[in-house]
């Protein structure tokens, strides 16, 4: 049933064209949305320390000090240490290709006395793939660095109101939530008080379950690669922990670049690779989820497989992000009305 709400309201955001309306507002009233969120997602903190009795407007400001201040070391040190890896990596990137030509040479070589294939031709088209796609992306790197740089620098200002605004929506959280509540009737407004903080409730232990997984593998696999050797060890790492993100296929694809690039090293190294992927994949199926997220959102392996389908169809990469909150959020609401309404109610016999 879950299943069934989120692929007739996806589809009706298709089709209706609500997603690409609601992304042309996002990109307006951007500052607002990314204020809101990093309200959305302190406000527990500030109401923690709100607790122990520092005043809110204290409490926010050493919030945001925090933040800040994790921000700054992450520009100040990953930053360049993923900048001089990448760098190292794209010089090495022409020995990495040769290193995998040999390797497809070698295997076609022992394929050759195979009667009924013309191996050579397949190995041409193969190489020559593989050579096109090198050029190919060593030409296309000018453009996405000054791309990259642009967006960049044209985000700041955006990102500055952001934080601005996420300021003071962080001081008035309680006081916004009560505004917009108070605007509706008030037959329904404690019913809807009680959804919106159920929803928040259960998406926000579904993000940051999802998060603190993701930097967890992050850490892992970082510190395994660069153990055995693998470059850009920080970059590779990173980008596990960024396609962590995607649950059950997601890890695999960032883990599978790693491991192609070990194996160009050497064998040994693309072996030790494979060995970490799978062993942090592992540690994070057995230990970390069910730690970590044990506390999150109940959702069923195959429910969130079926959503991934679903969301990677109509939105790519991003709606595989987004695929388990939508889930999560489908799912409260769809308990709530299902309660109020009596839905299915089935009359006990006896």
């Amino acid at each position: 049933m879950i299943i069934g709400i989120v692929l007739i309201l996806t589809i009706i955001v298709r089709e209706w064209g609500i997603f690409k309306f609601f992304l042309n507002i996002l990109s307006v009233l951007s500052p607002f949305f990314i204020g809101f969120i990093l309200a959305w997602i302190l406000n527990p903190l500030v109401t923690k320390l709100e607790k122990k009795k520092i005043p809110r407007v204290a409490g926010s400001m050493l919030t945001y000090v925090f933040l800040i201040l994790i921000i700054v070391i992450f520009i100040r040190f990953l930053i360049p240490t993923i900048y001089e890896q990448l760098q190292m990596l794209l010089e090495n990137l022409p020995v990495l290709f040769a290193e995998i030509e040999k390797v497809v040479d070698n295997i076609f070589s022992k394929l050759g006395h195979m009667e009924g294939v013309d191996f050579e031709s397949i190995k041409e088209q193969v190489l020559g793939t593989l050579t096109g796609s090198l050029n190919e992306f060593m030409t296309s790197i000018p453009d996405v660095i000054v791309r990259l740089v642009r967006t960049i620098f044209s985000s700041l200002i955006t990102i500055s109101f952001g934080l601005v605004i996420g300021l003071y929506m962080l001081i008035d959280f309680d006081s916004i939530n009560g505004h917009l509540i108070n605007m509706l009737p008030k037959k329904n407004r404690f019913e809807a008080s009680l959804l919106i903080t159920n929803i928040s409730t259960e998406v926000r232990k579904s993000v940051n379950g999802t998060f603190l997984v993701a930097l967890m593998v992050f850490v892992c696999d970082s510190l395994g690669f660069f153990f055995i050797g693998l470059q850009a060890p920080i970059l590779f790492g990173l980008l596990c922990g960024i396609t962590d993100l995607i649950p059950y296929i997601g890890p695999y694809i960032g883990g599978a670049i790693a491991v192609m690039v070990g194996f160009a090293q050497s064998p040994l190294t693309g072996f030790l690779s494979l060995a970490i992927v799978l062993g942090v994949q592992m540690i994070e199926n057995n230990v970390l989820q069910p730690i970590v997220m044990s506390k999150t959102t109940k959702l069923h392996p195959v429910t969130i497989i079926v959503g991934l389908l679903i969301f990677q169809h109509f939105f790519g990469v991003l709606g595989m992000i987004l695929a388990t909150p939508s889930i999560a959020l489908a799912k409260v609401v769809w308990k709530f009305f299902k309660e109020k309404y009596n839905l299915f109610y089935e009359e006990e016999i006896g």
